[in-house]
Order: C-alpha cells, then structure tokens, then sequence
C-alpha cells in the first residue's frame, strides 16, 4: 500500500513541475518569435525532466513518457495561445 501511495506521489510532482515549466514557457514564448519559441519549449521540456528525475528519484523514459510529455505539450500550447490572444 505505501508503494502505490509513493507512486502516486512521484506522480503528481512530476505533473506540477511540468505544468507550472509549459506554463511559464508558455508566457515566454508569447514574446518570442515563433522559430524560436519551438526550440525553447523543447528545452523547456528537457529542464523539466530532468528536475523532475532528480526530485522523484525515478530513471527511465517510460516513467516520463506516461506522465509528463503529453501533459507539457498540451499546457505548453494552450498557455501559449491564451497568452497570444490577451
């Protein structure tokens, strides 16, 4: 039961950490050009793995596969398009 509890954990962390970075490169890419805003998003996400790796002492890309890629696109593009069109 305390292994599901620390997954979950490791989880969610990993979740805030990339959303809270899409978000912040979200609003940088607002200013940016839009060749640019590409290639720093990218390095945005690769920040964010790894932060989020030495925070939940979890290796491997499947473990960032299912939990953050998809969840900092995503957040990554609507932040960015919410904060083009204000």
């Amino acid at each position: 039961m305390e292994e599901i509890i620390n997954e979950i954990k490791q989880i969610r962390i990993t979740l805030l950490i990339h959303v809270v970075t899409a978000i912040a490169i979200g609003w940088t890419s607002n200013f940016l050009n839009s060749w640019l805003s590409f290639p720093i998003g990218i390095g945005g996400l690769v920040a964010a793995g790894y932060l989020s790796e030495m925070i939940t002492k979890k290796k491997g890309m499947k473990f960032w596969f299912a939990n953050g890629i998809f969840i900092y696109f995503m957040f990554w593009l609507i932040s960015w398009t919410i904060f083009l069109n204000l």
